[in-house]
């Protein structure tokens, strides 16, 4: 008997989604903690949901 493994292709939507939302939730955490400034959420979003995409796709190709 032989066992075959079926490879799943990673769910984009949720990958993106959870980007997203992890993201969004860092920041609110971050500005609501006093760690960041409203004046210097530009960069600074855009690095974090940058960081939080990279986690997640790296996340979806472990096998």
């Amino acid at each position: 008997m032989s066992t075959q493994q079926r490879k799943t292709k990673p769910d984009v939507p949720g990958v993106v989604a959870g980007t997203v939302l992890s993201g969004a939730a860092t920041i609110w955490m971050l500005t609501d903690n006093g760690v960041l400034q409203t004046k210097d959420l530009g960069v600074t979003s855009a690095l974090l949901l940058v960081a939080a995409g990279l986690l997640g796709l790296a996340a979806s190709h472990r096998g």
